[in-house]
This record gives structure tokens, C-alpha cells and sequence, in this order.
């Protein structure tokens, strides 16, 4: 385990690139809640089609943003803000963890 001293100041070109995974993940989020919580609960329905549906699009979706999580603590690790993204992440896991497990209720135990 590295202690903060021994942790080298991300260069420039780093700093970027870890901007724009964080900037890109946080796109992916707001589009993803819109998804979930606009657009697929309502329009779905609306459009004929049914819940199952729905409920499959948005744990495909929590899979993918549990890559992406995944992806960036490997990005973010030997950088001196990886604990608070640590700590985010384990947040946003449970609640995704949560959300797969509902989904999982609704197709398999019925």
C-alpha cells in the first residue's frame, strides 16, 4: 500500500485523461437516470410495450455502469483522489446492487 507522500503528482496529460473518464462517466449517469426514471417507466408504456421490457433495458444498464465503475477505480488508482472515488463507488455499488437485485426478483422470482 502506497502512502500519500509516495504518491507522484498525476502530470498533466493524466489529470486530462482522468477528467475526461470522470466527466464522461458522469454523462453516462445523467443519461442513464433519465433513462431509468423518465423515459423507460413512462414512454415504454405509453408506446405499448411492455414492463419486462423496461426492467431488462435498465439492468442492462446497471451492468454497464458497473463496468464503468470498475474501469475507473483501475484509471483513478495511482492518483492522489482515489480513496474519495473509492468511497463513491462503494456508494453508488450498493445502490446499483440493490436495483439488479429488484430486477432479478422481477424476472426469476415471480
Amino acid at each position: 500500500m502506497l502512502k500519500r507522500s509516495e504518491l507522484a503528482e498525476p502530470s498533466p496529460e493524466a489529470r486530462k485523461l482522468s477528467d475526461r473518464y470522470t466527466g464522461g462517466y458522469l454523462a453516462f449517469v445523467a443519461v442513464r437516470c433519465t433513462l431509468q426514471y423518465v423515459l423507460l417507466p413512462f414512454m415504454l408504456p405509453l408506446l405499448g410495450l411492455s414492463g419486462s421490457l423496461s426492467v431488462g433495458i435498465s439492468a442492462a444498464i446497471d451492468v454497464l455502469a458497473l463496468g464503468l465503475i470498475i474501469f475507473n477505480i483501475f484509471n483513478l488508482w495511482n492518483t492522489s483522489w482515489r480513496w474519495r472515488y473509492i468511497l463513491l463507488s462503494v456508494v453508488m455499488v450498493a445502490i446499483l446492487s440493490i436495483f439488479l437485485y429488484q430486477d432479478y426478483v422481477y424476472f426469476f422470482v415471480k
